[in-house]
């Protein structure tokens, strides 16, 4: 087996949007733009900040999911430039109807890619920056001192579990397929 399919990690977004109708057209243009959703977890209020208020509206929530093709980590700023497209397509009169934070699930951690420089954040490329916002220890996710208020909450691990699971069966996939063709 080849040891780059070893590196390949699982899409992620969290969603953030205010009408039913900008999700299902975002999870349209996901599809196309990326590979099919495979997990789609719970949406819940975002009530930790009014940050996104003035541009998208009150009454926002906040979900994840994961698509269903694995990508090496190294595709993250690629993937991030293009989740901007997406969510300028989908603009009203230039202000986003959804936000999509795209990350990556490993083993061992949640990565979500930023425009947004800090202390804690390592450059990629094109501008974009990669922000560790949970880690997997002890059977759970936890989050890092910078991470953000509802990755603290917890709301969002019984889904991150639900990705790790699958990407953990895909990644045995990818070892039998290996093994049964040497």
């Amino acid at each position: 087996m080849e040891s780059n399919q070893l590196l390949k990690v699982k899409l992620i977004a969290a969603i953030l949007y205010q009408t039913d109708e900008a999700l299902s057209e975002v999870y349209q243009l996901l599809e196309k733009g990326f590979s099919p959703i495979d997990i789609k977890g719970s949406y819940f209020p975002f009530q930790v900040s009014d940050y996104y208020e003035p541009e998208m509206g009150p009454n926002l929530k906040r979900g994840i999911i994961s698509f269903e093709e694995l990508i090496h980590p190294g595709k993250l700023a690629e993937s991030k430039l293009k989740s901007r497209e997406l969510e300028q397509l989908l603009a009203d009169d230039g202000n986003r109807r959804v936000n999509i934070d795209i990350g990556y699930l490993d083993i061992y951690k949640v990565v979500l890619a930023s425009f947004k420089g800090r202390s804690n954040k390592i450059y990629m490329s094109d501008g974009i920056w990669a922000d560790i916002v949970l880690v997997f220890e002890k059977g759970d996710f936890s989050t890092l001192n910078w991470g953000f208020p509802d990755f603290k909450s917890g709301i969002y691990n019984e889904t991150f579990l639900a990705i790790r699971n699958r990407y953990k069966d895909q990644l045995k996939e990818i070892r039998t397929k290996g093994q049964a063709e040497e």
